[in-house]
């Protein structure tokens, strides 16, 4: 594992992964109760003070409940992080039409329903 630095490296990784466990409603404390990790690991490794590794990434994202697909959409820059995912959400669906809200329908329903 590399050192602990005092410098920030604000990587889209760190900010991934604390998008990620913020959706997952965790706290530091939860975060490293549910992944195994410390909590100062989660918090260095959210503001870039040390590398995330591939063993971090798998504990913390099963333990968000995202997949490697979904970190690395975020983390390589192509897509944005939301700043709040469900009115973003709601202002897709708001502009959408009603044959694109049809096809939409039973995707946003079986989603609602493994709650």
């Amino acid at each position: 594992m590399s050192k602990r630095s005092n410098q920030k490296r604000m990587s889209n990784g760190a900010r991934t992964l604390k998008f990620l466990r913020k959706q997952a409603k965790l706290s530091f404390r939860g975060a490293a109760a549910m992944s195994g990790l410390g909590e100062g690991v989660i918090n260095h490794l959210e503001h870039g003070r040390i590398d995330i590794h591939p063993h971090h990434l798998e504990k913390l994202l099963k333990a968000y409940g995202a997949t490697q697909q979904t970190y690395e959409m975020f983390a390589c820059g192509n897509s944005p992080l939301p700043k709040d995912v469900r009115f973003e959400c709601l202002e897709i669906i708001r502009v959408m039409s009603l044959d694109q809200l049809r096809t939409a329908y039973p995707v946003l329903a079986s989603l609602a329903s493994h709650k």
